[in-house]
């Protein structure tokens, strides 16, 4: 299976560094809160320019948005419903090839109803749908994979931990829920009839630990940040250590 790198980015120049050597580029606004939906020129621009495989976050920045990585951020609402479906009509406009979303009930689980029209809307526009880091969020793993199975999502990023705090399970403890998580993927992709969602590790991914995720999956996201700043070298070095 090909291995594929996923670098999260906010700026214009980050993006162009790391065009060089990633699959695909998350674009979002301020990366450091862990992002907010990007700046549409942005993507336009970055599509335009690099030919790189886009993904626009949906996370709209609304009224009442909470920016504390809590289920309840995340929970569906009238009005961040009607944004989400705005946004992914904006990503599409602006060249992107896939969107990342996630909206949940205020239990900590997929809210099938709201994300079968967050898919629909993505494809509708000729882009897939890939299923956020929120899936960390949720209260029940192996039901999430079956709800983003069934949905249609094609790709989830996941630390393999509850929460955000990924330092909470050593990186091996964490390479085995994520293959967990494939195994399961597996498993409801043939009661679907479709491919497997594939399972993209993040959270603290390094050149100096990619070969102990690429255990549970060949797709990685890591930001190659140091000190705050995208890094050439550390790109480099995770793009050889994935044989890209």
């Amino acid at each position: 299976m090909t291995s594929t790198l996923e670098i999260p980015v906010d700026e214009a120049s980050a993006a162009m560094l790391a065009a060089r050597w990633a699959t695909r580029l998350e674009l979002c606004d301020d990366l450091p809160s862990e992002g907010w939906s990007p700046r549409w020129e942005l993507v336009e621009r970055i599509a335009a320019e690099t030919g790189v495989h886009v993904v626009a976050m949906i996370r709209p920045r609304i009224a009442g948005a909470i920016a504390e990585l809590v289920p309840a951020a995340f929970a569906t609402t009238p009005a961040l419903l009607e944004a989400s479906l705005r946004e992914i009509d904006f990503a599409a406009r602006a060249g992107a090839r896939s969107v990342a979303v996630s909206l949940l009930t205020p239990a900590a689980e997929v809210d099938r109803e709201a994300c079968a029209l967050l898919v629909a809307a993505a494809r509708e526009r000729g882009m897939e749908a890939a299923f956020l880091r929120t899936f960390d969020l949720l209260a029940d793993r192996e039901r999430g994979m079956q709800d983003i199975t069934e949905l249609g999502f094609v790709r989830v990023v996941t630390a393999g931990v509850r929460g955000w705090d990924a330092s909470v399970l050593s990186v091996d403890e964490r390479v085995a829920v994520l293959c967990r998580d494939a195994e399961h993927a597996v498993r409801f992709a043939r009661a679907c009839g479709r491919p497997p969602v594939e399972v993209v590790p993040g959270g603290g991914v390094r050149a100096s630990n990619a070969a102990q995720f690429m255990r549970a999956s060949p797709h990685l996201h890591a930001s190659c940040r140091r000190n705050g700043i995208i890094d050439a070298a550390e790109i480099e070095a995770l793009a050889r250590a994935m044989a890209l």
